[in-house]
Order: C-alpha cells, then sequence, then structure tokens
C-alpha cells in the first residue's frame, strides 16, 4: 500500500518580521536621541551668579536676556556699576564681548523723567514690555531702548553690524531677573520687523528762563539725541555728557554757524561740558566727534 503523503504547513520566513522589528526598534532609539538632540536645553544664565553679586548695591533689580547669540561670551561679561544715566541717574552696564572683539552692551536705569530722555532719530516698535524704540544706521541697528515698568534698559553694539534688529528685539523679549533665569541654547524664531518712517528730529524746548535747553549724550553706540531742531534767534543752552567708554567721542566739534566751530572735551566719563550760543542762521548744521566716527545734525527752523 502506498505510503500517504503528510501535508506539509508552508515554511515561515521570521527573519523577515524580525529584521523588520529590529529595524524599528533601531529607528525609533535613533529618532528618540535626534528628538533629545533637538529639543531645547536649558542652563542657568553663565553670568547669574555674578549679576546677583552687585545686586545689592542697585535700587532696582538687573535684569539679562535668556536669548543672547551664542557668539558672545555671556561668563566673561564685564560688570559696572559706577555709571550714570542721561539724567544723572545710578545706572549699571553689562559689556558682553566677542572672541573677535565686537562688543555687545545693556545698560539700564531708572530715569528721573522718562518723556525728556529719547532716543532721537528712533521708530517705535511694539515688545511684550509695550512700547520701544529703535535706532538704526543705514540697513543695520545701533540701539533698542524699551521700558520694563519703570526701568529703562538700552541693548546695543557700537557696531551696527554685530547683531540684527530680529536678534535684538528678541533679547528684549526674553529679558528677566538674573535669579533663576534660563537660557535656550537653540535658535528662536526671531521676530518681524517692520519698516516705519524716523522719527522727525527732537524739539529742544525753552526753559522758564527763555533758553532752548538741551543734554546732548554720546554713548558707543551715537549721539542721543542725533537730530534735534532749535529755533533762530533763541538762545541755546546744550549740556554735553558721555555714556560709557567712547573713544573720540568725548571730544565734540559743534558748529555755531557755518562758518565759526567750538570743541568741547569731557576728561571723565562723569564730566560734563556747557555750550552756550544763538543760533543766528537757519539750515542743517552737522556735529562731530574729533575723528569724525560720531555724527549728528542739528536743525535750526526760522
Amino acid at each position: 500500500m502506498p505510503a500517504k503523503l503528510k501535508k506539509r504547513k508552508p515554511a515561515v520566513n521570521n527573519r523577515v518580521p524580525l529584521f523588520g522589528a529590529i529595524l524599528l526598534v533601531g529607528l525609533l532609539a535613533g529618532g528618540f536621541g535626534l528628538y533629545r538632540q533637538l529639543q531645547p536645553k536649558t542652563t542657568e544664565a553663565p553670568e547669574a551668579a555674578r549679576i546677583l553679586e552687585v545686586q545689592a548695591h542697585m535700587p532696582f533689580q538687573i535684569l539679562i536676556p535668556a536669548y543672547m547669540p551664542k557668539e558672545f561670551d555671556r561668563l566673561g561679561v564685564e560688570i559696572q556699576v559706577d555709571q550714570v544715566g542721561p539724567g544723572g541717574e545710578p545706572m549699571i552696564q553689562l559689556m558682553y564681548s566677542t572672541r573677535k572683539g565686537k562688543t555687545l552692551f545693556v545698560r539700564e536705569w531708572v530715569p528721573v523723567n522718562p518723556a525728556s530722555e529719547i532716543l532721537a532719530a528712533s521708530r517705535p516698535v511694539e515688545t511684550k514690555w509695550g512700547k520701544g524704540w529703535l535706532l538704526k544706521q543705514g540697513e543695520s541697528l545701533a540701539a533698542l531702548w524699551i521700558d520694563v515698568g519703570p526701568l529703562r534698559v538700552s541693548i546695543y553694539s557700537p557696531d551696527p553690524y554685530t547683531v540684527t534688529p530680529e536678534q535684538l528685539l528678541e533679547m528684549a523679549e526674553t529679558i528677566g531677573p538674573a535669579s533663576n533665569q534660563q537660557v535656550f541654547s537653540f535658535v528662536v524664531d526671531l521676530p518681524d520687523v517692520h519698516e516705519v518712517e524716523p522719527a522727525p528730529p527732537f524739539e529742544v524746548p525753552v526753559n522758564a528762563e527763555g533758553v532752548q535747553e538741551l543734554t546732548l549724550v554720546v554713548t558707543p553706540g551715537g549721539y542721543t539725541p542725533v537730530r534735534f531742531s532749535v529755533k533762530q534767534g533763541v538762545p541755546v543752552r546744550l549740556i554735553f555728557r558721555q555714556l560709557g567708554q567712547v573713544g573720540c567721542g568725548n571730544v565734540l566739534i559743534f558748529p555755531i554757524d557755518s562758518q565759526n566751530s567750538t570743541a568741547l572735551t569731557l576728561e571723565t566719563p562723569e564730566d560734563k561740558e556747557v555750550l552756550d550760543f544763538t543760533p543766528t542762521q537757519t539750515g542743517e548744521f552737522q556735529f562731530t566727534c574729533s575723528h569724525q566716527m560720531y555724527r549728528g545734525v542739528m536743525v535750526v527752523l526760522p
């Protein structure tokens, strides 16, 4: 009798699902590793401890930005607490530097009269703190001012190509107390900057003595105000001061008219010089530092 043939079950290739499982696990593990790398890593601000050491000597809370371009050495920040604001107010200055020698300044003070301290030729911008002011030189930003409550914060670089307007706005948006401040190591979504017309020249007011009185401040970012207007035939009192390390900016070459000019020199950062004159000619008159690196304009109106 012929033997019965047993039906054999088709062979199952177990290698395929096993390989697929291994591949899936590998992809998941790799994806998780990549996910962890892409996740925002937070650390305490490197300069926070040093900031808190000087906090007790300041009459206001010191703020630092969470976001800052990575090329700046945060740990090596230079802290100066002996500075004075435009109106003589106590001020702190934080100077951050790069290996290539570029600098970024963060200055903070409580204005005695906020309305009188303006960033001339700037344009208004909105931040989460409210209104801010952007000052540009050419196609690049020179300075940004914001008010955080009563505190005024200035962020700027002497070299307008060190940071972009978007980067300075992001620094302003992420500013906060040094205590428990977090610094994000990933690239943030930078805000859009919409162009608007620059503000007109600052109109110098007439004081109770009938004198057009103006405080002209030179900083590493330029003059404040950079453009101002006065009336012809009305006496002017110009008070010249400096804010920070300005190099040749401590010398002001100022035109009295189209034929004559005078030089004002500040011997120390705390010094001030006063110039009294009466404008006799209308037009625009450019004032500069001794090397013409800093420039501003006085407009004399009829």
